[in-house]
């Protein structure tokens, strides 16, 4: 059986959604849908918006995260700030520090190792 493609613009909607409400009531906002496990890695659908943290913050694993709308600011521990907009994709090492500052609500897609 072939896997089912599914429309994007319609994930980018139902995460659009749920994150609505916490972003209306001026809160910073992380909501995710899970697509897929695949090859020892999850795929998320992913809102951003404000700070996701007060400070940059360990990750357990590494991380590749693609703007679908809008742009992030990527804060390491050393102080240094990488801008990522629409189209553009980086990966985020485990083991090291990031803060997320998502300036206005961004779509995203968020790969993760699982291991």
């Amino acid at each position: 059986m072939q896997p089912r493609a599914t429309d994007v613009e319609r994930l980018k909607k139902k995460v659009r959604k749920m994150a609505a409400g916490r972003v209306l009531s001026g809160d910073s906002t992380d909501a995710c849908l899970d697509l897929a496990r695949m090859a020892g890695c999850r795929v998320q659908i992913a809102a951003g918006y404000g700070s996701m943290s007060d400070s940059p913050t360990a990750l357990r694993r590494d991380r590749m995260i693609w703007l679908l709308e809008g742009f992030v600011q990527v804060h390491d521990a050393s102080g240094g700030v990488t801008h990522i907009s629409q189209g553009e994709s980086t990966v985020l090492m485990g083991g090291q520090a990031y803060r997320l500052v998502f300036p206005q609500l961004s779509l995203y897609l968020l790969v993760e190792a699982e291991s």
